[in-house]
């Protein structure tokens, strides 16, 4: 939901009662993790391997131009479309890509119609799972131009980590998931802040081998199996002290 929404008493009892809950985001945890004692915050992670390691440019992207401001993931009305027009409309000379499969929202319809005029703007549809990890590799800046409002609020989006793995710049609108990240992604609010993100980085002295390193060795922090080994830890030791159960909230 787009706005906060009571919790449901019988989430409530179950979060309640479980011997270990986990969480995904800061908020999440604030919200729901503070029901139970026993309960961990963790982030979504990626296949660092998968989205790191160097690969061919796919063959529908080679004929966009550079700058390619790119975004990998569910076309979605979560996203704020009145940003993307706004940014392909002043900035012509960019091309939006956008990767990824179109979840059935009607509301986008007009929207995604009128991008999909705009000879700036490229959907490049559904993709398998390996080939979409590739992609990120080739967009001059990753974005997450998502709408902030409480759905937002709550989120740990995937593409996150995926992003950072290429070790391309990323440029997101303020969401706490991000905190602590600032020194890693651009923040950015509203079609200015954006351009003005957009611009500082793909300067050509601003994706330098270092800030790709800082980025990468970020995302490996959060690669699948780190944090599988953490909940395998943490439920064994409940365990152990006697704690049986489990849930993710």
């Amino acid at each position: 939901a787009e706005r906060e929404q009571p919790l449901d008493p019988s989430e409530e009892r179950l979060i309640r009662a479980a011997g270990q809950v986990f969480t995904v985001s800061p908020t999440m945890q604030a919200r729901k993790g503070a029901l139970n004692p026993h309960s961990t915050q963790l982030s979504n992670g990626v296949d660092y391997e998968a989205f790191a390691t160097p690969a061919p440019e796919p063959e529908d992207l080679r004929a966009i131009p550079h700058p390619r401001v790119g975004y990998s993931g569910y076309i979605k009305k979560q996203l704020d479309w009145d940003l993307v027009r706004a940014l392909a409309r002043r900035r012509p000379d960019w091309s939006f890509v956008f990767v990824g499969a179109r979840n059935r929202h009607p509301e986008i319809a007009s929207v995604l119609a009128e991008l999909e005029a705009m000879p700036n703007v490229h959907f490049l549809g559904t993709k398998p799972t390996p080939a979409l990890a590739v992609y990120a590799q080739h967009f001059d800046v990753c974005v997450m131009p998502y709408r902030v409002n409480d759905y937002t609020k709550y989120i740990y989006p995937l593409k996150l980590h995926e992003y950072l793995a290429s070790g391309q710049p990323v440029v997101t609108v303020p969401l706490p998931a991000v905190r602590g990240l600032e020194h890693l992604v651009e923040i950015a609010l509203g079609p200015d802040e954006w351009i003005a993100a957009i611009e500082r980085v793909i300067a050509p002295d601003a994706t330098t081998a270092e800030r790709r390193g800082l980025r990468q060795a970020e995302a490996r922090r959060h690669d699948w199996s780190v944090i599988v080994e953490r909940i395998a830890t943490i439920i064994r030791e409940r365990v152990d002290a006697g704690g049986t159960g489990d849930t993710h909230a």
